[in-house]
Order: C-alpha cells, then structure tokens, then sequence
C-alpha cells in the first residue's frame, strides 16, 4: 500500500496539508455558526381552537405555556393531554428546523447532519395516536 504523500514532492505536500488545515479551519467556523443559530432556534404549535400554545427550544424544553380562557374550561385530563400534545407538535418543528439549518450549512449528505437527526429522532417523543388539528404559528 502506497503512503498518503508518496510521490509529492514536499511543496505539494505543504501545499496539500495547507489546503487541508484551512478546510478544517472553515468547517469548524461554519459547526459554530450553526451551534448558534440552532442554540437560538424557538419554536410554537397551537392547538386547533387556540386554547393552548407553547413554545420549546431546538432542545425540547418547554419555555412558554399560554392558556386561553377556553383553556380553563376543559376538564383537567384534557387540558394536561392537550399541553403535552402541543409540546409534541412544538419539539417536532424544532428538531426540524435545527437539523434543516444543519443541512444548508453541511449539506444533506453530510455525516455530522445524519447524527444531528438520528439525535433528534432518538429524543423526540413520539406523537402515534396524536389528534390532528395542531397549527404552527
């Protein structure tokens, strides 16, 4: 098997290993712009009649939980079924949206972008049996 410079003469291989260090240099500038804009993504659902919204992070985490007064006229158990099932809908768009600002920066084929979305896919709570009728705002 041949070595990775065989045959180059040492300027190429400078000039090879200067090509390298400057494409990683631009990658990691570019992985920490995307860690900024996915740290700042926010995302809301709401449900069908408006009576609950919520907002998460590109993480899931619930930040916000606005109820509408036909909010607290629900009996309890669904109120609770229907802020879970908004957060659910709210934390799909987030994963969405932090892995499409992946894609634009890296590209769709790119290793780190498969990660980022099986990450997602791995954490993202599952919305089987979810009624229909939450709307993104």
């Amino acid at each position: 098997m041949s070595g990775f410079f065989e045959g180059m003469t040492a300027e190429e291989v400078q000039e090879r290993l200067a090509v390298q260090v400057e494409q990683a240099q631009q990658r990691a500038e570019a992985a920490s712009a995307v860690r900024s804009e996915i740290e700042a993504v926010r995302e809301q659902a709401t449900s069908l009649r408006r009576e609950v919204t919520v907002a998460v992070d590109a993480s899931g985490r619930l930040l916000d939980v606005t109820l509408s007064e036909a909010a607290l006229q629900l009996g309890a158990r669904a109120l609770g079924r229907m802020i879970v099932d908004t957060s659910v809908k709210a934390q799909q768009a987030a994963g969405a949206r932090a892995a499409r600002i992946a894609a634009e920066a890296f590209g769709e084929d790119d290793p780190a972008v498969a990660h980022l979305r099986s990450e997602i896919e791995a954490r993202a709570p599952k919305s089987d049996g979810l009624p229909d009728g939450i709307e993104y705002r």
